[in-house]
Formats: C-alpha cells, structure tokens, sequence
C-alpha cells in the first residue's frame, strides 16, 4: 500500500496512471485496484463526473474526464447483469457484492449500490462501492481508554457500539470479535447476524471459537428472528448488526436475560441519544417494559466518531459508559418517574461516571494523535448538548 497523506491535492495527487479515453471491463477493475492501493474507502462513479474517492474521509478524484452515461451502464451490467439499466430506470435500486481479482492469492471484495439519479433533468446513474475486507483489525489496548478496555469483554449483558454512519461501528464491532476469537482458551461460540457481511469472521485463526455467520435476510429473515435462532445453538457471543426496531430489541434483551453476551449497533451520536434512540424505537404500550429490561442489562454503550489524526488518516475518539448496579437503579428510577427523562439523566451519569466525546478528544491530543481544532469542535458539540439538554429539562417541567 501507498503511504496517503493530506499534504496530496483532491485533484491531481490521487489520478491513476493510464487513464482511459474509454472504461472497458479491465479498466474498471484497475481503477478499482488503484483505489485500494490509495487506501480508499468508498468510490463513487456517476453519470458526467470523473471517479471519486474516499481517502481518510476525504472525497478526491482519480480520474479527470467524467464518464460517459454508457460507460456507467457497462459497470452496473458488469456486476448485476444485462437488466441492470432496465431495473434502475423502474425505481429499483441495486445493491450487491462484487470482488476483483488482483492476482491468483488476493482478490478485493465490494458491497456496491447502484441508483437512479437525476443528471440535468434526464435519467443518470450513481454507484457507490464499499470494500470489504477480509479480516477486520485487531482491537489494540492503547487504543481504549483503561477502563472501557477492563470492561469491554463481559460474560453476558448487552454492548452497544454507535454512531453515525461511517463511524466504523462494523469495523470496531469486528475487531471485538477478533480478540475474543484468537484468544487460544476461548472456548466461545458465536453466532453473528449482519447486514451485509463486510467481514469474513470464519476466515481468522482460532484454535478455541467457532464462528457462525448469517447475512440478513439472504440466510435470516431479520436480526429478531436470527437472535431467536442463534438461542437453540448454544451460543456464548451473539452479534446483532443493529438494533434497529422494537422486535430486535426485545430479542437481544431476551438473549442477554438468559447469560449471553449480545453485541449490536445503533446510530446515535452519544451516550444521551442512545437512550433517545431506543425510547424511540419502542411502541408506547411496550416502552416501559422495553426500556426496564434495557436497563436491567445493559453493560456498556461505546459512541464512536472518526475524526482526522496527525498522520493524515483517521482515529476513533469514543464516548464510553460502563453500568454497575447504582447507575441502573438511577435509570429504573427515572423511568418510572418520567421516561421522557431518561436521555437527560443518562448525561449526568455520563459526566459523572463515564467518559465523554471531548474527554477522550483531550487524551488523544494529549497523546499526539489528534490536533486542538478537533478538540475545539468537540467542545463547541459539548456546551451546544448542555445547553439543549437543560431547555428540553425546562419544557418537560412545564408540562
């Protein structure tokens, strides 16, 4: 891989070499290749603009002349099949994986989606690729804060990860698993439901752990019915890709009642908002059973945000609360007072207990590895929370 840093121009520092008058099959898979070698994320191609790519959460351009509408075409009937065009132009997205062999023992594999834009009023195409990659990292101790790190590993209970996104909650979620896989007296099974599968986990080195993997819904209907079925295969760690609806929820609150471990995402930006966001997905007749049991086993939210490093790519500042039996009964308690309450108190115990987004943006400056802009703009997040945290507080009062 090449070493990408943002002393390169959007413009000219990423172009591939060989820039085609006209994309054929094998061009694509170069340009495909060159991303990678760029360290890419994500790369866009569309209908009148050149190639585009994510870099270190930065959009630069690897080709100068923007392709033609045919060119696009030719990509997504590459990948999909003849219809492609025909199913875009009826409303119909399209989202599949896609590999590209680089030589007989490596290939890149892609989740890519394509869909019908508007391009100066006439039907355009716009694809996104994602790569997928092998094997996610290993989850590193300096990385964490001490005592995130102590707690990140329990017997049973539920972990959330969140975030918005892109914040790389799959790919944390994925290093978890890593560690707790490669570890030679594991003895762990687990069983992982995801949407898609950007990761291959059956591909690391165990000697302890089995690992089941499930894609939602090619394998599994719903992540709801994939915990209920991992509960009849005698599972130690259940992964939930997001809990993203009520009957999720109660699933993996279910699998957590009865000793498991259960790890899920959510997208939510903090600590506060994660129990928004859960409130949220609850009906109003279940909210205050849902919410109860939640809090009865809920072991540790991690929020998640990549922000730009020193070294020119991107690290993860993380806001963190681990619950013992005091904060739970705080939270039962608010519940059953006003449940409206809950986000609020929930950001008390954060400051209290916990650790917050600009807490952990300080110890990553203070390490070297982020810059102060980034921790100003935390703090700006910060005072503008309190500050609508305290007129919610005021309105719930007065009503």
């Amino acid at each position: 891989m090449n070493v990408v840093t943002v002393a390169r121009d959007r413009l000219s520092g990423y172009l591939m070499k060989g820039e085609p008058a006209r994309f054929n099959d094998a061009d694509f898979d170069q340009v495909l290749i060159h991303a990678m070698d760029m360290e890419a994320s994500d790369i866009y191609f569309k209908t009148s603009r050149p190639v585009v790519a994510r870099v270190h959460g930065r959009l630069v351009r690897l080709t100068t002349r923007p392709l033609q509408h045919a060119e696009v075409v030719r990509l997504v009937v590459l990948m999909y099949g003849a219809n492609a065009e025909v199913e875009l132009r009826k409303g119909t997205p399209l989202d599949q994986a896609f590999s590209v062999k680089v030589n007989r023992e490596m290939d890149y594999r892609f989740r890519w989606c394509a869909t019908g834009v508007r391009i100066d009023g006439a039907f355009g195409i716009s694809v996104v690729m994602r790569e997928l990659k092998e094997v996610p990292p290993a989850a590193r101790e300096h990385e964490y804060h001490p005592d995130l790190w102590r707690a990140l590993f329990p017997l049973q209970g539920l972990v959330f990860i969140t975030g918005e996104t892109g914040a790389g909650k799959t790919t944390t979620l994925a290093s978890w698993i890593r560690k707790i896989a490669e570890d030679p007296e594991s003895d762990t099974h687990i069983v992982s439901f995801e949407a898609p599968i950007e990761y291959r986990l059956d591909s690391l080195s165990t000697t302890s752990c089995e690992i089941d993997q499930s894609d939602v819904p090619a394998d599994v209907a719903s992540f709801a019915l994939g915990v209920v079925n991992a509960l009849r295969r005698d599972p130690d760690v259940i992964l939930v890709g997001e809990s993203r609806d009520a009957e999720t929820i109660k699933a993996a609150v279910l699998a957590a009642q009865t000793g498991h471990l259960v790890l899920s995402t959510l997208h939510s930006n903090s600590v506060p908002t994660t129990f928004l966001r859960l409130i949220q997905a609850c009906p109003v007749q279940e909210l205050y059973s849902i919410m109860g049991a939640v809090i009865g086993n809920i072991e540790i939210i991690v929020c998640q945000r990549l922000v730009r490093s020193t070294d020119g790519r991107r690290c993860a500042v993380r806001e963190h609360l681990v619950f013992n039996s005091h904060i739970r009964n705080e939270l039962l308690k608010t519940a059953a007072t006003n449940i409206s309450l809950l986000p609020y108190r929930a950001g008390q115990l954060l400051a209290q207990f916990g650790q917050s987004m600009l807490q952990d943006a300080e110890r990553l400056h203070a390490e070297g590895r982020i810059d102060r802009t980034q921790v100003e703009l935390f703090r700006a997040e910060d005072e503008a929370a309190d500050a609508t945290s305290l007129a919610t507080l005021g309105e719930v009062a007065h009503a």
